[in-house]
């Protein structure tokens, strides 16, 4: 395993904010390749996204989607990021074309602010996932029943529209060890809710395959009278989070 001095982190600022605040992190040994550094902000409410202009002894990231407000520490791993990903994605008659896509990998050890850093608000038409046990009829390579991440997304009142599926940001993060993945896409095609999410779990899998990642997802869809679930898990899972937000797609 690649391996890198570990990251001391020295100052967070500011101490709050919601989606789209820019944070400043200082500290040492961050990645010389920005996107290779994986940031969990506000107790895994959600991910950070690096910016450009970043150094070794100050990173700043951009807060993106959550979920709910949330308080707890900022962490981060340095790792082997890749560029490498899938262009397109089909599942039945959806299909999730992919605008942005960082895929992560740790090498060193993770690293704690020491900083209660407090997501403020929620952004619109964003779910979370939690780590629980998976029911035997997903299908997730034989850990069925095992540890998992599940989302739930309602049908009926409460239920994203139409118009609200055509793109989607998510944020995954399975330790132990930490493997993320951090995507923007947009959906075309089938609209429906159990396609839309399916095309998701296939995009889950298939980009942490280009990193030598056995990940697994699938979605059990309730119908209209009940709630469409996606779980996903690998081998040795103990700690996570997923974040999802849907929206209108970029005019």
């Amino acid at each position: 395993m690649l391996t890198r001095r570990p990251v001391t982190i020295s100052s967070v600022e500011p101490s709050e904010g919601r989606e789209g605040t820019l944070v400043t992190v200082r500290g040492t040994g961050f990645a010389p390749h920005v996107r290779n550094n994986c940031v969990v902000i506000g107790g895994m409410g959600a991910c950070a996204r690096p910016e450009p202009g970043s150094t070794d002894t100050e990173l700043k990231v951009r807060i993106g989607p959550v979920a709910r407000a949330a308080e707890g520490d900022l962490l981060m791993w340095p790792g082997t990021g890749t560029d490498v990903h899938t262009e397109r994605i089909a599942f039945g008659g959806t299909t999730l074309t992919f605008s942005e896509v960082a895929v992560f990998r740790n090498g060193a050890p993770v690293a704690s602010a020491g900083v209660g850093f407090r997501l403020t608000d929620p952004s619109p038409r964003t779910y979370a996932g939690f780590v629980g046990r998976s029911p035997t009829r997903v299908d997730l390579g034989g850990l069925e029943g095992g540890p998992a991440l599940c989302v739930r997304f309602p049908h009926g009142s409460g239920a994203a529209s139409v118009p609200e599926w055509s793109s989607v940001d998510i944020c995954l993060v399975l330790k132990e060890p930490t493997l993320a993945i951090d995507f923007s896409a947009e959906f075309s095609g089938d609209r429906n809710p159990a396609n839309c999410l399916g095309a998701v779990a296939k995009a889950v899998t298939a980009n942490a395959a280009l990193v030598g990642e056995r990940v697994y997802a699938d979605v059990v869809d309730g119908g209209d009278a009940g709630e469409c679930e996606l779980y996903v898990t690998k081998p040795y899972l103990t700690n996570g989070m997923l974040v999802l937000r849907f929206g209108a797609a970029a005019s």
